[in-house]
C-alpha cells in the first residue's frame, strides 16, 4: 500500500463526530408547544381565508364582466321588442328576439318585476306618477329592467299608480 492509500483508508474508518443531543436539549416546553400549535392553526386559518377571499373576488369579477357585456346588449333587446310590436314585423325578427332571450336565460338574467307589482326604487325608475294614494304600484312599464343573480343591471322605467 502506498502512503496515499493509507491516509484514505484512515479517513473511512474514523466515525463522524456528532455531538450527542440529550432529550433535555430537543424537548420543547408545554408552553412553547402550545404557542407553536396556536401559530400553526392561525396560519392555516389565514391561508384558508385567503383562498376563500380570492375565489369570491374571482367570481365577482366574472359577474362584473358578464354584467358589462349583457348591459351593452340590452338596447338591442329593446329594439327587438319595438320591432315585434309593429304589425308588419317579419318572422325573422321574432326568431332573433327568441334567440336573444335564450342567451339571457343562459346567464340567469331575469326581468325586473313589472305591472301590478309594488313600486321599489331599488328596481324601478319612476318617470311618471298618477294618483294620490299611499300604496304605490307599477302601472305601466316604459322600458324593462333586468337583473343577474340578484344584482341589478338596469332599472325598469315605469309609470307609478298610487292608490
Amino acid at each position: 500500500m502506498s502512503k496515499d492509500d493509507t491516509n484514505h483508508s484512515e479517513d473511512l474508518e474514523t466515525p463522524e463526530e456528532t455531538p450527542e443531543e440529550t432529550p433535555e436539549e430537543t424537548s420543547v416546553s408545554l408552553q412553547q408547544y402550545e404557542k407553536m400549535k396556536d401559530d400553526y392553526l392561525r396560519l392555516a386559518a389565514d391561508s384558508d381565508n385567503y383562498k376563500k377571499r380570492t375565489e369570491k373576488e374571482k367570481s365577482m369579477s366574472v359577474v362584473t364582466s358578464l354584467s358589462m357585456i349583457i348591459s351593452s346588449l340590452l338596447p338591442l333587446i329593446d329594439n327587438f321588442e319595438i320591432a315585434i310590436n309593429r304589425k308588419d314585423s317579419p318572422d325573422e325578427i321574432d326568431a332573433l328576439y327568441k334567440m336573444a332571450q335564450a342567451f339571457l336565460d343562459t346567464f340567469n338574467v331575469k326581468e325586473v318585476p313589472g305591472v301590478g307589482e309594488p313600486f321599489n326604487p331599488a328596481f324601478h325608475e319612476a318617470v311618471e306618477k298618477s294618483g294620490d294614494g299611499v300604496k304605490e304600484l307599477v302601472g305601466e312599464v316604459h322600458r324593462k329592467g333586468y337583473e343577474i343573480d340578484g344584482r341589478l343591471l338596469r332599472p325598469a322605467m315605469v309609470k307609478v299608480h298610487s292608490e
